[in-house]
């Protein structure tokens, strides 16, 4: 997985799309249609360049925490290696310190009773240097011993191995603790800047919402009303899109596995040699065969039944970043029970919304999905969409809350309605 580059945030003084309008100016572009015209598209670039600003940097925390996630993984299951390892070293380590007292128990008793001792000790060197090869054992100290001798060697090289395996692992542990520490650097780092960006944008759309109802003889609260709503229309697009393709792989790898394989072309039949003047007459193309096949043939096993094709990827939980707001998937749907009726929903809407969203996400605030990348309890597409609610929509489940109960108001207009289309379309 490579390097994630961060892009910085945008500065203030060089906004997209040219330079923000000074109240003065707005003021001078009343004074003519051309002018008025001019200067609502202009505003309406810059809101559209910050909104994409914050749907960037969105996107772009959201993979550094996906990243910094897999790292972790890795090195959560490099640590349980390392650990096994040891253990197991140190049952081979014991295993062999067993056989070598063994081996000098019987050393010391066949001396003490005047037995050949000689044999005991070159097998006793011989075990404590690894050097047994060659070695005939038997006939040094027979066969009691020779089996203490071999199964200490085989200890030996037991305990050897797992502790090279155990200190590559710690190697690898050591690489991947390394590598985590900067996935977690380049994500908190991807966060801030998500939060210097929403501070910006909210600063900025304020101002350019404020001219823009001024030039438009409207008020920002009806501007922000449109803008919610276009930006409502354009998530569910993007939404859309996605899961219909996600869809759309699905059947086709449904259909490949489904399809029998393709039948060997047939033998094309061979036109008959016209007979040479004087010369013997061809043998058919198609003689009859000496055995002919019977009449009623054995009856040939089918083909087996294709492997149904492998679901669709689930969303992934990303981890909360160190510090961050804990998954809280029983606080975020009291949150959202309490917010149906700022919507004008009862509480029969909440079974729906349950639903829907145990579906989508679990309720879990950093829920990823790894083929669309969308993201959260209401799994918005692309992340960033939810800026529009909050700074504070990578950790905070009410943030996201709000943000989806707003799209599920613009689009659907309820949960019920919503979870309608889910159940008929898979998504929603």
């Amino acid at each position: 997985m490579g390097t994630l580059w961060l892009t910085p945030a945008v500065a203030v003084e060089a906004p997209p799309g040219g330079e923000y309008p000074s109240w003065e100016e707005v003021q001078d572009a009343k004074e003519s249609e051309a002018g008025k015209a001019a200067e609502i598209a202009r505003i309406g670039v810059l809101l559209s360049a910050l909104q994409d600003q914050s749907e960037t940097a969105g996107s772009v925390a959201v993979q550094a925490a996906a990243e910094y996630a897999v790292t972790d993984a890795a090195l959560q299951a490099a640590s349980a290696r390392v650990e096994a390892l040891a253990v197991q070293a140190a049952q081979a380590d014991s295993e062999l310190v067993r056989h070598r007292k063994e081996l000098g128990a019987l050393a010391a008793q066949s001396y003490k009773t005047g037995g050949t001792n000689m044999g005991f000790f070159v097998a006793l060197d011989a075990v404590q240097g690894n050097t047994v090869h060659g070695l005939n054992v038997v006939q040094i100290v027979g066969d009691k011993t020779a089996a203490l001798v071999h199964k200490a060697q085989a200890a030996g090289k037991i305990a050897a191995a797992l502790a090279a395996q155990e200190q590559a692992a710690k190697d690898e542990r050591g690489r991947l603790s390394f590598e985590a520490e900067a996935r977690l650097t380049e994500a908190r780092s991807a966060q801030d800047a998500v939060a210097r960006q929403a501070a910006e944008e909210k600063q900025r759309s304020e101002q350019l919402t404020a001219q823009l109802a001024s030039l438009k003889g409207t008020t920002a609260e009806v501007e922000n009303a449109y803008r919610q709503g276009q930006a409502a229309l354009a998530a569910y697009e993007a939404s859309q899109a996605a899961k219909r393709a996600a869809a759309e792989e699905q059947s086709r790898r449904q259909a490949d596995a489904a399809a029998p394989a393709a039948p060997l072309p047939a033998a094309r039949p061979v036109a008959p040699e016209a007979p040479r003047p004087g010369g013997p007459a061809p043998a058919p193309v198609n003689p009859v065969p000496t055995n002919p096949a019977p009449a009623n043939p054995a009856p040939v096993n089918p083909p087996p039944a294709p492997a149904p094709a492998p679901p669709s990827p689930p969303p992934v939980v990303v981890p909360s970043l160190p510090g961050g707001t804990v998954n809280d998937p029983a606080g975020a749907k009291n949150y959202a029970s309490t917010r149906l009726g700022a919507h004008g929903w009862g509480q029969d809407q909440f079974l729906c919304l349950a639903q829907l969203w145990t579906k989508e996400s679990n309720w879990l605030t950093t829920a990823t999905n790894p083929s669309s990348g969308a993201y959260g309890i209401a799994q918005a597409l692309p992340p960033g969409k939810y800026s529009s609610a909050g700074a504070d929509w990578l950790t905070s489940y009410r943030t996201q809350v709000d943000w989806g109960l707003g799209y599920i108001r613009e689009r659907y207009g309820s949960p019920c309605a919503a979870w309608n289309h889910s159940v008929a379309r898979n998504w929603y």
